[in-house]
């Protein structure tokens, strides 16, 4: 092991105060606070991105990023690539994708070995040895039996339109659900989603006509052939997207669904109008409501896709996986921790990357060639950045009540910090500094019982692009008693994480404890 710079923290040292300085230096130093006794919300699940088994992409219609780039499934070393990466971000809470075709071509027709079958097996094995909480997503049917009778069965219909049978949908869905957990043994799937983002003119789960349609008759039908099978595992839901406003009104299928989750994209930095979409701390706002929503039902609230769609995301833009929509993502999600979100999924751990935007963690697929690559390798800048919060969180971690105070040179809010306590006593503090001056930084962390907190950063300014990042813990702050303060200058544009995991750059993620 390399050494390690030590900083010693003791009660004689002296440390920032707030009386210490005038408003304005109050407004450009920032007072991170940490009461490690005091916690605000168990989460019910943890980070990991959406990972696909579609391979198949239907002719005719974009459906987006939802398919392809996977290995071939009997490329054993392929896939051991493909799971070091997923080792390496710890990703411990994983929407896994499938459609009805890959299981159900035909109304009386499952196909349980089939190419795409296989994949979803890699993925779903890998998830099984490691623990990771599922949340299996059916994104859409694509199969030319459930278009509705009459209406022409091209592709886009199969894509977009709610099933024409909804029974036959539901005892297609809770067959290959029965065949997972019961005779191939999967304990990890926690949660269903019987369809991708419903409820829009332009998404799926459509009337003939195209017009949304409710998606509670599925959530109903599904539920009830799921019971029929003695299958408990809960069912997930709306699935809408844009971070949409809660509307009590709206809301039919609570008795149906065991979970809530919503989807995030063009949220936006609170100080960055100019660009569209609308500010973070308005997504914080509608966080909120559907917090106090759920968690009044004593259910779980996810956001099941976090991404960023305002810089960019045609085609092959890189755009969406920029240091600028990675850093918004992570603001994001560190934000929504402190209000009560229980888990989140980044879009998506692979893609093509030419399809709607460069939104993969891993680059698989090589788009001039049109096959895969011949190594696997991290995407810059959104590997890291995500990889930076997924690594050090083990799965149901505690979030402790966390405080800041100044870093808002500008009268703007530039500084964000969320801290989790791993169940098993471990503690994470993620710092964000999305403002273009670096910012002193003055902690203080009580009722804190780890011995170290070594420190883990990707800057902009050092990181922007790179494929070959190292993070390795680069400082040391060593903790005396059960509370302590330090110092640190928090760099401009800069995603930190104090833990008192210590993990080299070669060490997997934490899954769980």
């Amino acid at each position: 092991m390399r050494n390690l710079l030590f900083l010693a923290v003791t009660c004689g040292l002296t440390i920032f105060t707030m009386a210490a300085f005038e408003k304005k230096d109050i407004q450009a130093n920032c007072f991170i606070a940490v009461q490690a006794d005091e916690i605000t919300h168990q989460m019910k699940g943890g980070i990991g991105a959406s990972w696909h088994a579609i391979e198949e992409p239907c002719q005719g219609y974009n459906a987006g990023s939802a398919w392809g780039a996977n290995p071939d499934p009997e490329d054993d070393q392929a896939w051991e690539s493909l799971y070091a990466h997923a080792d390496w971000l710890g990703l411990n809470f994983c929407r896994i994708e499938l459609e009805q075709r890959m299981y159900q071509p035909e109304k009386d027709r499952f196909t349980f070995d089939g190419y795409e079958m296989r994949i979803l097996y890699r993925i779903l094995d890998w998830c099984e040895k490691n623990k990771v909480d599922v949340f299996l997503q059916q994104m859409w049917n694509n199969v030319i039996w459930l278009v509705p009778e009459g209406v022409n069965a091209n592709s886009a219909n199969r894509l977009r339109l709610a099933p024409g049978d909804m029974q036959a949908f539901a005892e297609g869905l809770a067959a290959i659900v029965e065949y997972l957990i019961k005779e191939r043994g999967y304990t990890c799937i926690k949660y269903i989603c019987i369809n991708n983002e419903p409820g829009h003119s332009w998404s799926w789960w459509q009337h003939p006509d195209m017009s949304p349609m409710p998606i509670t008759p599925g959530l109903k039908a599904v539920r009830d052939a799921l019971s029929a099978r003695n299958i408990p595992i809960p069912l997930a839901g709306p699935d809408w997207t844009d971070m949409p406003e809660f509307q009590q009104e709206e809301i039919d299928f609570d008795e149906y669904i065991g979970a809530y989750d919503i989807h995030s994209y063009n949220a936006n930095f609170d100080w960055n109008g100019e660009e569209g979409g609308y500010p973070i701390s308005q997504a914080m706002e509608r966080i909120r409501d559907w917090r106090n929503w759920t968690h009044q039902r004593n259910k779980p609230f996810f956001i099941t896709e976090v991404g960023t769609q305002l810089f960019g995301y045609l085609l092959d833009d890189p755009a969406p996986g920029s240091f600028k929509s990675t850093l918004k993502d992570t603001e994001l999600i560190i934000r929504a921790m402190n209000l009560g979100v229980d888990g989140f999924n980044r879009w998506s751990f692979i893609n093509r990357g030419n399809l709607d935007g460069q939104w993969q963690l891993v680059d698989t697929w090589d788009s001039e060639r049109i096959r895969l690559l011949d190594a696997f390798t991290p995407h810059p800048n959104s590997y890291f950045g995500i990889g930076l919060l997924s690594r050090f969180n083990a799965k149901y971690s505690s979030v402790l009540k966390t405080s800041v105070n100044g870093g808002n040179p500008e009268d703007m809010q530039r500084i964000f910090a969320a801290c989790l306590k791993s169940p098993a006593g471990e503690y994470t503090l993620y710092v964000i500094n999305d403002s273009p001056e670096a910012i002193p930084g003055n902690f203080k962390l009580s009722g804190m019982t780890a011995d170290n907190l070594h420190r883990y950063r990707i800057t902009e300014e050092a990181h922007e692009g790179k494929k070959d990042v190292v993070l390795n813990p680069e400082f040391t702050f060593k903790i005396s008693g059960a509370g302590f303060e330090f110092s640190d200058l928090i760099p401009a544009r800069s995603i930190t994480a104090y833990s008192s995991y210590l993990l080299e750059h070669e060490d997997p993620g934490i899954f769980f404890e």
